[in-house]
């Protein structure tokens, strides 16, 4: 059942060391954040979007004739503000 035919095992810690085949296939670099779960009695680890990747794919989704009426009104530093709040700072 072994994607890469790998068998890795869990450190004192819980940490369980990602096979760089699979990072590799998945395009996933250090320091960056995945997400991870329990499906079907499986651990899943499913790499996050990064906020770039997102605007680019949401591009052009919202417009004024999508846009709801009873959408809040959010300036640009709001929205700035909103979306940056959790990165560190000092950049």
């Amino acid at each position: 059942m072994r994607a890469d035919g790998t068998e890795r095992h869990i450190d004192e810690k819980g940490r369980v060391t990602i096979p760089k085949s699979v990072r590799d296939r998945l395009n996933l670099r250090p320091g960056e954040r995945v997400e991870v779960s329990v499906e079907d009695g499986r651990i899943v680890v499913k790499p996050r979007i990064s906020r770039d990747s997102f605007v680019d794919a949401m591009r052009g989704c919202i417009t004024e004739s999508t846009r709801r009426p009873d959408a809040a009104e959010l300036s640009p530093a709001d929205l700035k503000a909103d979306w940056t709040g959790d990165l560190p700072t000092g950049r």
